[in-house]
């Protein structure tokens, strides 16, 4: 799982870790919550990935999740008609035989999910969910807005996850940085010093160890 400030550059991380996976061969259910799939995609072109062929076999599912949010009905393959969990219970439940072992689900921003329902009530399904697809060896990316929920419930997320990383706005040397860190990692040492993102005009990312400044 990831924590993420609202103002960092969450998407622009999520962008350079989809292309990376699927130019190694992994296939990526990618659940946008926060843009309509043509601007992903265009995201992605600039990046330098032209999504189609990944889409046209499937390699690359994108499902929309954002339009309903604007009142009109997403004419994209795949689209949520809400963020409810018993939505996301069904729709889950129809397609999770589809997915081969290896698989990634990346979905953007399950906070939007926690704040469709209550803590308690999201708790309880997203155990089940998370089980129910990492059986046969597929993998969870899923982002959590830092700050907005309470300190029980990313604890709990938390405990679910295999790797947690954090991703931060900060000031560093006068200027606001991006900061991103792995947190834990179950059953591996783990280096957790911070990075620096740094995004170009094309949105590819690198990273800049913070320790070299010092």
């Amino acid at each position: 799982m990831f924590i993420f400030d609202a103002d960092s550059q969450w998407l622009t991380l999520i962008l350079n870790m989809v292309a990376g996976m699927l130019r190694k061969g992994t296939e990526v259910l990618y659940i946008s919550t926060s843009k309509q799939l043509p601007d992903v995609r265009d995201n992605f072109r600039r990046y330098g990935l032209d999504t189609s062929p990944f889409e046209a076999d499937e390699r690359l599912v994108l499902s929309d999740a954002y339009t309903f949010k604007t009142g009109r009905q997403s004419t994209e393959k795949y689209n949520f008609p809400s963020l409810n969990i018993a939505d996301i219970s069904l729709i889950s439940s129809k397609s999770l035989d589809l997915w081969p072992p290896g698989t990634v689900r990346l979905f953007e921003n399950v906070s939007e999910v926690v704040e469709a329902s209550d803590e308690k009530s999201f708790l309880k399904f997203y155990r089940t969910w998370i089980s129910r697809f990492v059986t046969r060896g597929r993998i969870v990316i899923d982002g959590f807005v830092r700050g907005v929920h309470s300190d029980a419930l990313y604890t709990s997320v938390m405990t679910s996850a295999d790797g947690v990383f954090e991703l931060t706005t900060e000031e560093i040397e006068g200027e606001m940085q991006n900061t991103l860190r792995a947190r834990a990692f179950k059953g591996a040492p783990v280096d957790t010093s911070k990075y620096i993102l740094h995004i170009a005009e094309d949105l590819s990312v690198s990273l800049e160890t913070i320790k070299k400044r010092n």
